[in-house]
């Protein structure tokens, strides 16, 4: 890791409450200066051209311009470390294949939780383990 970058994280998601539900996981480890918000990937493109972000939290589905779409930007001109958090990014689905090829550095499902909170947890803590492993790297 670059002990000059920004301990920076951007949430890139639709979802109002998925953001808060993500950047309350992020805030939990305590390791970074400030989380950043975005609803769509073209905001997201635009914050990245303002400031430097460590590790980027990207949903998939998503109006105006998809994760898909943004990962192939981001890709393009930023260094960032990517985290598809999408339901429709499980294994072996199509888009799972796609932005592994497109260069995510990892794929996790949703913390849902509003039927299993047990679930959310879980879930929660594999993103946490996942941003701890790549923050290492």
């Amino acid at each position: 890791m670059n002990l000059d970058a920004n301990r920076n994280v951007l949430i890139v998601d639709d979802s109002k409450l998925m953001r808060m539900m993500l950047k309350k996981i992020v805030e939990e480890l305590n390791m970074f200066d400030l989380i950043e918000e975005a609803e769509n990937g073209k905001i997201a493109l635009e914050k990245l051209d303002n400031s430097k972000f460590e590790i980027i939290l990207l949903d998939i589905e998503m109006p105006i311009m998809n994760g898909v779409e943004a990962l192939r930007e981001i890709r393009l001109h930023h260094k960032a470390k990517v985290i598809i958090v999408s339901s429709l990014a499980q294994i072996g689905s199509t888009y799972s294949a796609e932005v592994k090829k497109l260069g995510a550095d990892g794929i996790i499902d949703k913390p849902g939780g509003a039927l299993d909170p047990t679930l959310a947890q879980k879930k929660g803590e594999d993103l946490k383990n996942l941003i701890n492993q790549l923050v290492k790297n």
